[in-house]
Order: C-alpha cells, then sequence, then structure tokens
C-alpha cells in the first residue's frame, strides 16, 4: 500500500491520498451501522414543529421508540379493525369509514353552558374533554358517514354532515339510523308500532316521504346514529 499525507497550501488539514483501502479501515461493511431495536429497519426520518412542553414530555416518555410503538399500536389498531369480522361479513356502503382514534388530544371545556340567549359572564374552564371518548363507544362497531339530501334537515342533518354510526346497537323506536333497503342506504327515524315498522323523514316540505316494508324488499340495519358534526362558519368537513 502507497498512502501519501499531504497538505494543500492554503486548503485545510492534511489529506490522505491512498491508492488502496485497508481491508478492515472504514468503508461499507456487511452488518455495520446501528442496528434497528426491532427486525424492521428504520429507513425514513420524520420531522415535527412542537413546543418547549411537547420536547420535555416526548423525551420523558421515551422520545423515538415511544413515538414508534405509538405508531405500531395505531397500524395494528386499524388492521384489526379492517380485518375483524363484524366488517368483513358485511358489505360497507360508498364512503362509510372506521373510526379508529390514533390520537388522544383534550380539549378545555367549560364550566358552564354558553348562553343562547342573553350573554352572561365568562367564566373558567372546568375540565378537559377528548372527543374520541366523547363520540367513540364501541371502536370496532363505529363508522363515519355523510349525509346525502335534505329528507332529515327538521332532525338537523344536513346534506354534507358527517354521522357517526354504532353498528352494535340495536335499534329502538325513534331512534335515527341507517338502514339497507335492498342494496341502497337511506338514514331516516325508526318507527316501530305495535303493528309495523317504518322510516320517517323529517322534512317539512313534504318533499320526503315516509318510506313503508314492501312485500320481497329486504331491510338491515346497518347502525344507529349516535352523534353528527356539522360545519360552520365557512368550515367544510373533509
Amino acid at each position: 500500500m502507497s498512502t501519501e499525507l499531504t497538505k494543500e497550501s492554503g486548503q485545510g488539514p492534511l489529506k490522505s491520498n491512498s491508492t488502496k483501502a485497508h481491508p478492515n479501515w472504514g468503508g461499507r461493511r456487511k452488518g455495520a451501522g446501528r442496528k434497528p431495536i426491532s427486525d424492521k429497519a428504520f429507513g425514513s426520518t420524520i420531522l415535527i414543529r412542537v413546543s418547549d412542553e411537547q420536547k420535555q414530555y416526548f423525551r420523558q416518555k421515551g422520545s423515538s421508540s415511544w413515538v414508534r410503538s405509538l405508531i405500531e399500536e395505531s397500524m395494528q389498531q386499524e388492521f384489526e379493525a379492517l380485518n375483524s369480522s363484524e366488517v368483513a361479513e358485511c358489505a360497507l356502503p360508498d364512503g362509510a369509514l372506521p373510526v379508529i382514534p390514533r390520537l388522544r388530544v383534550s380539549v378545555p371545556m367549560g364550566a358552564y353552558s354558553v348562553q343562547a340567549g342573553f350573554p352572561s359572564p365568562a367564566e373558567g374552564y372546568k375540565e378537559s374533554l377528548d372527543f374520541n371518548e366523547l363520540l367513540i363507544d364501541n371502536q370496532p362497531a363505529t363508522f363515519v358517514m355523510r349525509v346525502a339530501g335534505q329528507s332529515m334537515v327538521d332532525a338537523g342533518l344536513d346534506d354534507g354532515d358527517l354521522i357517526v354510526v354504532d353498528r352494535s346497537r340495536v335499534p329502538v323506536s325513534g331512534d335515527i339510523v341507517v338502514m339497507r333497503i335492498n342494496n341502497e342506504y337511506t338514514v331516516k327515524r325508526f318507527i316501530k308500532n305495535a303493528d309495523s315498522i317504518y322510516l320517517k323523514a323529517e322534512n317539512s316540505t313534504g318533499l320526503y316521504k315516509d318510506i313503508y316494508p314492501v312485500e320481497g324488499e329486504e331491510w338491515v340495519c346497518f347502525g344507529v346514529v349516535n352523534y353528527s358534526i356539522k360545519p360552520y362558519s365557512g368550515k367544510k368537513l373533509g
């Protein structure tokens, strides 16, 4: 091996000009480099901006290994939800999305109700509220769907609103449900009396008729609507 150490005038430290690399020095070697914690190599990097408090919390929880564990848990939940027997055994309507909580985010909740009549003095915060806990009773059976049409406007459901549907609930008279009639889905109020059942439209214009079972039709309740999500102030959902 022939190695010459030189220093070019005014251009920094010594450089090594080697005509042959030593077999045990540097270079890419099999098995070299930091070993991954799991059997999956980490080939991607995520950069995010956080507050000082979030950075401190991130370090307290275990830094990158903690974030990876959260991602792995979320991916596993999504896989199980999409492949659960309850989901696999039924054909989902177009646009129905399973609800998969990835993060727990709490927001401050006021101690008192806000006045819709005369204004009242501002009050402090009493507690925090997590929307996952509020909107999801049974996560594997919870789906989000978008309302199309105006047949339920008097019930507060407008075109484009999102509804949170629980497939594990058995409907009782008065519930708003998503019903599959043959191969079409509709959202209406479920009414059951001593003699029969029917779906009640709620639009005072009279343009939408109630729906009654017809011989030969197949009625299957997809789920009960637990909540609706409505945009305001020019906001759009999804």
